[in-house]
């Protein structure tokens, strides 16, 4: 009996477990660079125009490259393209290395590594995510991406416990652990080389779309999703990169307690999507897509407000929730509603419209320097809670022919 549940098969399933594990990794050693990089660039500059910009640009190659990515993703093995990721990610991690070490780092070093990690997402995101697709049972798809939001949300939770931790007493050598995990997803990436078949490519060629865009947007899930991930990327998730600011000038607290404050969101995240990982209900999915983006943005208006510690530690934690069911159903809906050669192609243009953020982090840095950082939150909150409701009332969302 057991050998025959979804998890087992899931787990069993060639290539899988390598796949899953570089995700975990990466999104770890993305949050606890992020929150590094952030630190030293704030005590450097004191500018939270450069803090929302260093964010910005570690999805700005999504915007860029995000879409032609995924297209040849589906033309050509998914496979090399996780193996460049994670080769452009030990690349960053060993220069930032050598820079800090030496005591070179500058705040254009990190705005500069920040956008070559960045490129190496936008190899990962819409490759990794699709081939997991590709290999897993239709029916065992919203499981799987469950399971690798679950560890990549471990990931956010302990990425910037372990930063707050490295700047208190290893500062300079915070880049290094980064690059040992980088590593090991070289290693997961050589794996899956061995473990999966090829795909033929004479099966590729008949699957060619001419134009992919236009056969998806055709969906309106797939439009939906778009839009929504449009919108939070520029007014909700920039807002996150004013924690250290807000944890500097606000609360007054230790780097360890701001690894603490930034890891409640991850752990909100992980919580979340644990509860509702295997989801296969289509019209749930659709639900916790949309209520989570707007959990996340209340949640980030009243984080703006409070000055007390545990407070904002419970609302980040909340606002994790919040997003554990936005980018969960996000991955599950592109994913699960999308003909096999067009995964590639739809999680290439999800990765397009994550590459709007570098708009939000100008949007919200700017208005931070203007103002106050906790005012610049709430702006950029109200914002986005606004263009939400006016996107759902304009939109067909509510039709019960389209939620499902």
């Amino acid at each position: 009996m057991i050998e025959n549940t979804r998890l087992t098969q899931t787990l069993k399933t060639r290539g899988f477990t390598p796949a899953w594990i570089i995700g975990g990794v990466s999104s770890f050693c993305r949050f606890f660079e992020v929150l590094v990089s952030a630190y030293i660039i704030f005590k450097i500059s004191e500018s939270a125009l450069l803090v929302a910009l260093n964010s910005g640009l570690r999805v700005a190659p999504l915007l860029v490259v995000g879409w032609l990515i995924g297209k040849y993703a589906d033309k050509f093995d998914k496979r090399l393209f996780i193996n460049i990721s994670t080769v452009i990610f030990i690349i960053s991690s060993l220069i930032a290395s050598i820079l800090m070490i030496t005591s070179f780092i500058q705040v254009w070093h990190l705005l500069a590594l920040s956008f070559l990690s960045g490129l190496g997402w936008a190899f990962e995101f819409p490759s990794r995510r699709s081939f997991m697709g590709d290999i897993l049972k239709n029916s065992n798809i919203s499981l799987g991406i469950g399971l690798d939001l679950t560890v990549a949300n471990f990931g956010r939770f302990i990425g910037p416990i372990f930063a707050g931790i490295m700047i208190d007493y290893f500062l300079d050598f915070s880049f290094i652990l980064s690059g040992i995990f980088y590593f090991i997803s070289f290693l997961m990436s050589l794996i899956i080389f061995k473990l999966t078949t090829k795909r033929d490519p004479g099966q590729i060629q008949n699957d060619d779309v001419e134009n992919p865009f236009k056969s998806l947007i055709k969906n309106h899930m797939f439009r939906t999703v778009l839009l929504v991930t449009i919108v939070c990327n520029i007014w909700a998730f920039p807002t996150t990169s004013m924690v250290p600011v807000i944890a500097e000038t606000i609360l007054k607290i230790n780097p360890t307690l701001l690894g603490i404050l930034a890891g409640a969101e991850g752990a909100g995240c992980l919580v979340g999507s644990l509860l509702i990982a295997g989801v296969k209900n289509r019209k749930v999915q659709s639900i916790l897509f949309v209520t989570g983006s707007f959990i996340f943005l209340i949640s980030i208006f009243i984080f703006s407000i409070s000055d007390i510690y545990i407070l904002s530690v419970i609302l980040l934690f909340l606002g994790g929730l919040g997003v554990a069911g936005f980018s969960t159903m996000q991955s599950v809906i592109i994913v699960d509603r999308t003909a096999s050669n067009l995964r590639g192609s739809a999680m290439g243009f999800l990765s397009t419209t994550i590459g709007m953020q570098p708009f939000g982090a100008l949007n919200v840095g700017i208005i931070c320097s203007i103002f106050l950082p906790e005012i610049g939150i709430r702006i950029s909150a109200v914002q986005g809670l606004v263009l939400m409701i006016l996107l759902l009332l304009l939109s067909e969302f509510w039709q019960k022919k389209y939620i499902n």
